[in-house]
């Protein structure tokens, strides 16, 4: 897979419009927190969205549902905060695509960390020379990249979980956390017409 075959997996993940007053995130677009990306251009459109009467969350995702440029403004932002950063650790697609997925959901230095731990890395989210020689390593055994996605899938729930067991009030989300850390990318070698 790649950036543009992963994304709209990611979104169908992600939903539309929500506003959850549980969700640290606060309210959030395709996934896009406005607490952690307030600077975003798509809130301006959100925003003149809701000030004509679009209000309910059905309303303002039938209102954008086939907007190109929302939806390049989304792109745009997924690339360079989620997918760039993940790629520098220069894995296998399949690989970067599942860090891609869950650093959209727990941050990109927290999918870092998870894959820096199973390879044998420091486990503290920089990409650096011994990060990348590990990966490299890593990688080249045969099998390699099914063992990976098995084992950061296992270490992404395990995350979530310790998520809710330290923040009751989180622990709602659970059950689509554990979803999410399932997922696997598909692969292609596989894929048939």
């Amino acid at each position: 897979m790649s950036f543009e075959t992963t994304l709209p997996e990611i979104l169908k993940a992600e939903g539309g419009y929500v506003n959850d007053p549980a969700d640290s995130g606060g309210e959030t677009y395709r996934g896009i927190s406005r607490r952690a990306n307030p600077d975003w251009p798509g809130w301006v459109l959100l925003d003149a969205a809701k000030r004509a009467g679009l209000r309910a969350r059905e309303a303002l995702d039938a209102h954008f549902q086939a907007d190109q440029v929302m939806f390049d403004l989304v792109a745009d932002l997924y690339r360079r905060k989620y997918y760039l950063p993940v790629a520098r650790f220069r894995a296998p697609e399949r690989a970067t695509d599942k860090m891609f997925d869950a650093g959209v959901n727990i941050g990109p230095g927290g999918a870092v960390r998870l894959a820096q731990g199973l390879v044998g890395a420091k486990a503290d989210g920089a990409i650096g020379p011994k990060t990348l020689a590990l990966a490299g390593e890593y990688f080249k055994r045969p099998g390699a990249v099914e063992v990976f996605l098995a084992d950061f899938r296992q270490a992404q729930a395990a995350f979530y979980r310790d998520i809710a067991a330290r923040k009751p009030g989180r622990a709602k989300f659970l059950s689509g956390w554990l979803r999410r850390a399932a997922w696997l990318p598909k692969d292609e070698r596989r894929v048939t017409a």
